[in-house]
């Protein structure tokens, strides 16, 4: 990545720096300004914990020793719920008990003060590469057993082959991801998938068996009476 490239991903993103050295967060906050419009700062962890949950950052840079709440006990309480926004973490001193924790905590890199613009350009670069590499990740959809879905060719798949679907299946299919996790009704996919058309719950199931035997049998869940739920990885 270039460092035109490099300034253009950073302009669109989120960060929130905490730190509690007002002339360290001043200095830092003034170069992070140079790339991202939206950058936030704390001088502790409980209030930088209020800006990540009302702001959403990709990127969190904070330091370790905070008054009260650590840096470190900051990270783990935000990697309890999210793995996505990446973390880099500073500190005047180097531990090794800190560096096995955060490799534990999926911290993308361990900066040791006095920060160089070039160490954190080179850690900021690292966290825009693990953000691209994620989104790329989320464009496929798991539907097990190796199957699945890439929502940009809108294709389904094994591995590196297509499979190749009926313009119906292909629709359905669609749909189901579409709606995320939520029970898909026969209603719903006869509004959705035939519109005006007449189509009978059997046709439905004839359908979805097709998709079936295509994939695997356990693509869709059936929900008595109500109608099918699509596979997820975490059920």
């Amino acid at each position: 990545m270039n460092h035109n490239e490099f300034m253009k991903s950073m302009s669109g993103l989120t960060v929130v720096y905490i730190e509690d050295d007002i002339n360290i967060r001043k200095y830092i906050c003034e170069f992070l300004n140079r790339y991202c419009k939206n950058v936030y700062e704390a001088s502790s962890a409980e209030e930088g914990l209020e800006l990540y949950e009302e702001h959403k950052p990709q990127i969190l840079l904070v330091d370790i020793n905070l008054p009260r709440m650590s840096g470190m006990e900051l990270v783990n309480l935000i990697r309890q719920k999210d793995r996505k926004t990446r973390v880099i973490i500073s500190t005047a001193y180097t531990n090794k008990e800190f560096t096995l924790e955060a490799i534990e905590l999926y911290i993308t890199r361990y900066l040791v003060k006095p920060i160089t613009s070039m160490d954190l350009v080179n850690a900021l670069k690292k966290a825009v590469n693990e953000l691209e590499e994620s989104f790329s990740e989320s464009l496929n959809i798991d539907l097990g057993e190796e199957f699945y879905f890439d929502i940009r060719k809108k294709v389904l798949m094994k591995n590196s082959d297509e499979v190749v679907l009926r313009k119906k299946e292909k629709q359905i299919l669609e749909f189901f991801i579409k709606k995320d996790e939520k029970i898909i009704s026969y209603e719903a996919l006869q509004n959705e998938i035939w519109e005006d058309e007449v189509m009978t719950e059997n046709s439905i199931r004839s359908q979805i068996r097709n998709i079936r035997q295509k994939t695997h049998s356990k693509i869709f869940s059936n929900i008595s009476g109500v109608g099918y739920k699509l596979y997820r990885s975490d059920d």
